[in-house]
């Protein structure tokens, strides 16, 4: 599981880009550069010693930090290590990959996730292990066989693993199977809302149990993403319901983000958005009901969606006194590294469960396409809320513009967008070329 920290993330200088598609709905408050806290970048090959290469100097103790990792997110917002991909593959992405610390890696990957795991990965080698932690066995991990568990591995290489983990050079992917309606919710899981969900029809294996029906201890809603309206749109005439049912939700706090930031809550879907340009000067651009935009742009209004909520949680507690269990302030605390990584992880993970369900059931409109043509949306306007018998928020008028970039999907920007809220929150730094050509500028931190 993730490493826990309690240091909180601090102040700087930066704004988001501002000529990216990938750019957020507004300007975040300047973070400070993350402390390093892990062993020196990797090198282009994706790891920091040749394999099989000792990671410490003879009579020296051995490290007790991760290593970094360096990383990138696919156009289906699927993580891949370096380690991992082949020459051509990081030739083809040199300009996508993060470097980032270890551990902080394995909370953003989990982030979200209520299926349990076993895994741990040798980030230098990119080679996954599964682990039984009452036997103390590595395996080679097999999909296809009970628990994951492929042949074990010898004595002596199951040794060398254990040290290994022992002082944190693998990364412990692992975490408790809560896929369970009677494990409690918390902040940021994952899940299908009301009925379970097979993400492979053909897969037994990929059940994600029902969320709806877990106890929350916290103030919290259930929030489609894209929203459920706009599912039950797509579907009419077809299993409007059962796709809603099934439809992604992250679990979110209710008053302090889903009423008072969703851009898809109550009557905000009836918002009439600018879909593009007067046809003369001075007349009123073509707008539509945001709620019919999201049904035909579902990966666009994901993307809206995500950054919106992701830009208005920044270094904010949600923690919400008298009706949040005092166990999850941590959590819900955006300032801590933890939290926030679990909730920028928990949307990713929302965003690939997504494609994956475009993918798997052609015949029903879920998730969205990651091929789809990118769009940007920006807030057009904004009408400042106030209170009158209890709190009226901010209404916001989106546009939505296609992007210059030749050829740009939409998967490609919201991928982009994750990597640049990590690099801009200081979780990450852009790695400069990790083609495997050899050269390399070292990482400026």
């Amino acid at each position: 599981m993730g490493l826990g920290r309690s240091s909180k993330l601090g102040s700087g200088s930066f704004k988001l880009p501002t000529t990216s598609p990938s750019n957020s709905t507004r300007n975040l408050p300047p973070p400070a550069k993350r402390q390093r806290t892990s062993s020196p970048a990797p090198t282009p090959s994706g790891s920091n010693n040749p394999p099989r290469s000792s990671t410490s100097a003879p009579g020296t103790a051995a490290p007790t930090t991760p290593p970094r990792v360096q990383a990138r997110i696919d156009d289906r917002q699927k993580i891949h290590l370096a380690s991992q991909d082949t020459p051509a593959t990081r030739l083809q992405h040199r300009n996508d990959y993060f470097s980032m610390d270890g551990g902080d890696f394995v909370t953003l990957k989990n982030g979200g996730k209520r299926t349990g795991s076993n895994k741990m990965t040798d980030p230098l080698t990119g080679k996954n292990y599964t682990y039984d932690k009452q036997t103390q066995q590595f395996y080679e991990f097999d999909k296809t066989r009970p628990g994951n568990k492929g042949n074990p591995i010898d004595p002596q290489n199951n040794a060398a693993l254990k040290q290994q983990l022992d002082t944190h050079q693998l990364l412990d992917r692992s975490r408790a199977d809560r896929n369970s309606t009677k494990n409690p919710l918390l902040p940021g899981d994952v899940g299908p809302y009301k009925k379970n969900l097979l993400v492979d029809p053909n897969n037994p294996k990929s059940e994600l149990v029902r969320v709806n029906d877990a106890k929350a201890d916290f103030n919290s809603n259930r929030d489609h993403v894209p929203s459920g309206e706009s599912l039950k749109r797509r579907n009419a005439g077809g299993p409007a319901q059962q796709v809603y049912d099934q439809g992604v939700t992250v679990a979110i706090p209710d008053d302090k983000l889903h009423k008072s930031h969703s851009l898809t809550y109550g009557t905000r879907q009836k918002a009439d958005d600018i879909v593009g340009q007067s046809p003369t000067p001075g007349q009123t651009p073509p707008t539509m009901k945001r709620v019919d935009y999201d049904a035909a742009n579902p990966s666009s209004a994901f993307h809206r969606d995500s950054t919106h909520l992701l830009d208005n949680t920044y270094q904010r507690d949600l923690f919400n006194h008298g009706k949040d269990n005092t166990a999850l302030q941590q959590r819900l605390d955006m300032n801590g590294a933890d939290s926030r990584l679990n909730l920028i992880g928990a949307y990713r993970y929302a965003g690939n469960l997504n494609t994956k369900l475009n993918a798997n059931y052609p015949n029903e409109n879920r998730g969205y396409n990651p091929q789809d043509a990118a769009q940007t949306a920006r807030i057009h306007g904004t009408t400042p809320g106030g209170s009158k018998n209890g709190p009226i928020y901010d209404k916001h008028q989106f546009a939505y513009t296609p992007t210059t970039t030749p050829g740009q999907t939409q998967g490609q920007v919201i991928s982009n967008s994750f990597r640049d809220r990590l690099v801009n929150e200081g979780f990450a730094q852009n790695v400069p070329d990790i083609s495997g050509s050899g050269t390399k500028r070292p990482l400026e931190e």
